[in-house]
């Protein structure tokens, strides 16, 4: 069963023993949950597959806003290498103005979760999806599929909203946050159970093979 983030405050309510504390309100607790997941997220623990409908002539594409890295990309079932703009300088000279089906990737002087494909793509992609009444199936054919790793945080934003990981990570966002919260200095700073909620993350992070 999916967790709601909701019930998460109610486990770290439970793990700071004080609910009446202001500096342990739900809305404090909310806003350190969020910065735990984008904090886990940086370490790139959680993928995402985009299909993107290429178009000829165009090389750059925008990505999500919550793209933190990006592991593959392909191009018409063929994988492309990353390069740098002084690599693509070295490798392929007058790389801006290259008409050639795509072989490189880059990310390098483009703006924010913006990926370019050098050369650009000569044929437009189908946008038809290969599958009738599903959507997300579509043609891989002259298009290009972007194994990327993302920020969740954005999907616990609020109590009502469904904890947007894995649920063997409940327990580690609980234990993280919870001594996040304990440790700041305030009148109710509980080193002691910081400490012991940071060993127990731990003890989590490591059955999960992440340190």
């Amino acid at each position: 069963m999916t967790a709601s983030i909701s019930e998460q405050i109610d486990r770290i309510q439970y793990l700071l023993q004080d609910r009446d504390a202001e500096a342990f309100s739900r809305n404090a607790i909310l806003v350190q949950h969020q910065e735990e997941i984008t904090r886990l997220s940086r370490r790139q623990l959680w993928g995402e597959i985009l299909w993107v409908n290429a178009l000829a002539g165009t090389a750059q594409y925008a990505l999500p806003t919550s793209t933190v890295g990006i592991r593959l990309v392909l191009y018409d079932e063929e994988r492309l290498d990353y390069a740098t703009e002084e690599m693509l300088d070295r490798l392929l000279p007058g790389w801006e103005g290259r008409q050639d089906s795509p072989r490189f990737w880059t990310t390098d002087a483009q703006s924010p979760n913006v990926i370019r494909l050098v050369p650009p793509p000569l044929r437009d992609g189908s946008a038809i999806p290969l599958f009738p009444g599903l959507p997300m199936i579509q043609d891989p054919r002259d298009n290009i599929l972007i194994f990327l790793y993302e920020d969740r945080s954005g999907y616990a934003g609020d109590e009502s909203d469904a904890f947007p990981l894995p649920d063997i990570w409940e327990d580690v966002l609980a234990f993280e946050t919870a001594a996040m919260m304990a440790s700041k200095e305030s009148d109710y700073q509980q080193l002691p159970l910081a400490m012991a909620l940071r060993e127990l993350a731990k003890v989590y992070r490591q059955a999960l093979g992440i340190l």
